[in-house]
């Protein structure tokens, strides 16, 4: 006895292929692309949070050298600064000539 078998189609031809190659593609890509844009999103945030941290220590910086402008402008230390720096000394009386 003979069988006759009828043999299936192939489903596999080279335009099956084709299509199913670009869908595999698109698939790739589309995960790499996806990956770069959440390793690009942690970069950013690493970069934005060390531009904070810079901004906070410059704004403290900033308060500090306020602070020691403000107390070398003081009366106190401009005398002490002329008379060790500058030798300087308060005149005397004698010494005073007022402009008219």
């Amino acid at each position: 006895m003979k069988f006759n078998r009828k043999s299936k189609p192939n489903i596999f031809t080279p335009r099956v292929i084709a299509v199913g190659f670009v869908f595999l593609s698109v698939f790739i890509v589309e995960f790499f692309f996806k990956t770069w844009c959440g390793v690009q999103c942690i970069r950013i945030g690493y970069e934005i949070t060390d531009a904070m941290n810079k901004q906070q220590n410059l704004m403290n910086m900033q308060k500090n050298l306020t602070i020691e402008l403000v107390h070398l402008q003081s009366p106190q230390v401009l005398m002490k600064i002329a008379k060790e720096k500058f030798e300087l000394t308060i005149p005397e009386p004698d010494q005073v000539i007022v402009i008219p």
